[in-house]
């Protein structure tokens, strides 16, 4: 037999396991935040959660910083939007900070707090690593670890050249998963199951087969495209004035462990899809939507873009919305089993996440725990 056992199920739902990956897993590892276009004014700024780590990634004058995105005084976020422009000034009491995560100003501190330059330093925000790969901002809550380009190894010049390539924004959007987060990872990790979940979608527009390529916890899958959608492409691209990307001319999907995963579409779209935990059993999928530069230099207008939007999202959301499904009732039966699912080999993608996982969060304990 060649096929691989899958999780123990109370891995997709037990609580402690939940706690643990979200240190030994997001924490440890470098996480995608967002894009440097984002932050590209003094003052812009985006939020995430990391772990358990609410962390802001601002411009100060021009340099990005990573901090902690809770005020030293009473707890209170600094920035509450998940993405905006305002100084790292508390809401709350108005206390402010700086790029390095010193307290730059305390209201009222001459009579009411009489805080010291030591005082100070002590109350500054924790900051964290944070690296560009191209426009692809990553931060990392662990101060010890590999660079971002050791982590990344051959997929760091791959998210250079596609930052460097996809750069027109063209829509994002999220969506709210009732289903772990590796649930959410797993579905877009094989292709097995397109027949059985896709049959008049993505069945209609790949093939279901995939070569593919590994890297640490990372991952690369290459699946051939039918004939109808790259005629359909191959007019977008020229009724847009964009040219296709040659190396990535088919459905080039790649994996970023733990949560970032990259879909090409005949060279010319890119969808960026991340999976937030938000809990044991809850996830929510964030995705961004970039097109190729236009030959001419020029910015593809608003009104072509909510076209193009308009005839992919409804493919797109139809797409995430048959992986919902099926992932929501995947992690409903997690509760009435107690034996771990199988994983052939059209599934080894999955298993190679997997095992990156288990490194991570050190599968001797957890196995303990599940025989104990």
């Amino acid at each position: 037999m060649i096929a691989n056992q899958s999780l123990q199920p109370k891995a997709y739902y037990e609580s402690s396991t939940f706690d643990s990956e979200r240190v030994d897993v997001f924490e440890n590892n470098w996480i995608f935040a967002g894009f440097e276009e984002q932050l590209t004014n003094d003052n812009d700024f985006i939020t995430l959660t990391i772990g358990n780590t609410p962390v802001v990634v601002q411009n100060f004058k021009g340099q990005l910083s990573a901090l902690l995105n809770v005020c030293s005084h009473r707890r209170a976020q600094l920035q509450s939007e998940p993405q905006g422009n305002r100084p790292l000034r508390c809401p709350y009491h108005c206390w402010s900070f700086k790029r390095d995560g010193a307290l730059a100003s305390v209201p009222q501190n001459n009579t009411d707090f009489k805080l010291t330059q030591d005082d100070k330093k002590r109350l500054s925000l924790r900051q964290f690593d944070l690296a560009l790969c191209g426009s692809f901002v990553f931060v990392r809550v662990s101060k010890n670890g590999p660079t971002l380009a050791e982590f990344l190894g051959p997929y760091f010049s791959i998210l250079k050249e596609l930052s460097a390539n996809f750069c027109d924004s063209v829509g994002k959007g999220s969506y709210d998963w009732q289903t772990n987060w590796k649930i959410a990872c797993e579905t877009v990790l094989e292709v097995y199951h397109v027949a059985g979940v896709h049959p008049e979608t993505f069945a209609k527009f790949a093939k279901a087969e995939c070569e593919i390529q590994f890297f640490n916890g990372h991952s690369t899958g290459n699946t051939p495209l039918q004939n109808a959608p790259k005629k359909w492409w191959e007019g977008a691209r020229e009724y847009l004035k964009i040219k296709q990307n040659q190396e990535y001319t088919e459905y080039n999907h790649f994996f970023i462990y733990p949560n970032l995963a990259i879909g090409l579409t005949n060279g010319t779209l890119m969808s960026l899809q991340t999976y937030e935990p938000i809990g044991p059993t809850r996830s929510k999928l964030n995705f961004n939507l970039k097109m190729v530069q236009r030959t001419d230099g020029k910015k593809t207008s608003e009104a072509v873009k909510a076209a193009i939007m308009a005839n992919f999202n409804e493919f797109n959301h139809t797409i995430l919305e048959e992986d919902r499904v099926v992932a929501e009732s995947c992690q409903k039966s997690m509760l009435s089993v107690d034996t771990p699912g199988v994983l052939g080999k059209c599934e080894d993608r999955i298993l190679h996440f997997h095992s990156a996982w288990k490194q991570d969060i050190n599968q001797d304990s957890i196995q303990v725990r599940e025989d104990s």
